[in-house]
């Protein structure tokens, strides 16, 4: 799972079993949205969020982060403390305010062509990129 500013994204990758999955991401909203996750995987998520937020920067590279990361030292300290004060209530709100199946949403699957008729069956639309039809 990976979020942005503006998204929340799940992946897998050379998947075999692909629409199982899809129907994995759809319940892990479910799962969050109901609480279902321990105390001990909360704090798991915070140290993992920070563990990437405090990883060892290179001197040299300091600035240059600041600069990407559009954070300076305060603003990743209050950003820190944010984190490490989430609580399980507060995980469940955001979850039902932005994961809710009636959010804007899609899935894409990219794969074989002779994978097309399940989707299909499951109501999806196939778009076959770079497929060229009608003659030239």
């Amino acid at each position: 799972c990976v979020a942005s500013n503006q998204a929340v994204s799940f992946f897998s990758y050379r998947d075999p079993n692909n629409t199982a999955t899809l129907e994995v991401f759809d319940r892990a909203a479910e799962w969050a949205t109901e609480g279902a996750f321990t105390d001990q995987q909360l704090n798991e998520a915070q140290i993992s969020v920070m563990g990437k937020q405090d990883a060892p920067v290179a001197p040299g590279s300091r600035g240059l982060s600041q600069f990407l990361g559009g954070m300076d030292l305060d603003q990743r300290r209050a950003y820190r403390a944010g984190v490490l004060s989430v609580t399980r209530q507060e995980v469940m709100e955001v979850a039902a305010r932005y994961l809710s199946p009636d959010n804007l949403h899609g899935n894409v699957v990219v794969g074989s062509e002779t994978e097309t008729s399940k989707f299909t069956d499951l109501g999806y639309l196939i778009d076959a990129f770079g497929k060229k039809t009608g003659t030239e």
